[in-house]
């Protein structure tokens, strides 16, 4: 099979060792964690929590609709160069019915439009009557949902180590996660139109342009107790 110029230079930037500059956020260090992650989005009970080296969600009283997002302010990541995000999630709740459900994870928006945005999560519901522990990813325009996907997996670990590649060269976000040492593929997703496998939008991002980063916990109609969502670490290579 032949591989034009565009396919080769995707691949190359996939698989080939690179050299980049890493900012693995120390979450021991509380001061910092306080200053860095900013209150942005919240609705409800839903409350994530920086405690213990960690951040945790938990919901008091919960509704049809709860969630608390983080802005992580200094990530200073542009559409114009490539870089990967890794976290380590934790989402042991154990939804009881299909109205219910709990995640966590990392929402990428584009800065000058918020209505456009991609999201990967940990997450724990009830598909077809079966409990699953998915990693779930959706990309969105516009303020609507065009596209998402599953993990094959659908009964994960407690906790999983998932990753986001963005690959500038052709503006598509690649999710995977982490099992016996290997990176699982999950699926991929386009901003500029196309280039994903899984689905594409049509962001009109220009290559100057900054995208923002934040961590959030979500949940439907569920309590979610103390301990059972956290994001234990996060990493940002670029």
């Amino acid at each position: 099979m032949k591989l034009n110029k565009q396919s080769k230079i995707i691949l190359l930037s996939l698989f080939l060792p690179l050299i980049l500059l890493s900012k693995e956020i120390n979450f021991n260090e509380e001061e910092s964690i306080k200053k860095s992650f900013i209150p942005s989005f919240q609705s409800g009970t839903g409350s994530l929590d920086y405690n213990n080296a960690n951040f945790q969600y938990t919901t008091d009283s919960p509704s049809s609709r709860d969630f608390d997002y983080k802005l992580y302010q200094p990530a200073r990541i542009r559409a114009n160069k490539n870089f990967t995000v890794i976290t380590e999630l934790k989402n042991s709740t154990i939804p009881e019915s299909s109205k219910e459900l709990a995640s966590v994870g990392i929402e990428i928006y584009q800065r000058k439009n918020l209505s456009n945005r991609f999201a990967t999560e940990l997450s724990c519901a009830r598909l077809q009557g079966y409990f699953s522990r998915t990693v779930f990813s959706q990309l969105v325009e516009f303020g609507e949902k065009t596209s998402s996907c599953y993990s094959e997996d659908l009964r994960l670990a407690e906790v999983t180590t998932v990753k986001i590649d963005y690959i500038a060269n052709n503006k598509v976000f690649y999710i995977s996660y982490l099992h016996d040492e290997e990176w699982i593929k999950v699926g991929s997703f386009g901003i500029a139109g196309s280039g994903g496998e899984n689905g594409n939008a049509q962001w009109k991002i220009k290559n100057n342009e900054n995208l923002l980063l934040y961590i959030y916990g979500f949940s439907t109609n569920m309590n979610v107790y103390e301990g059972d969502i956290q994001i234990k670490s996060l990493k940002i290579e670029k």
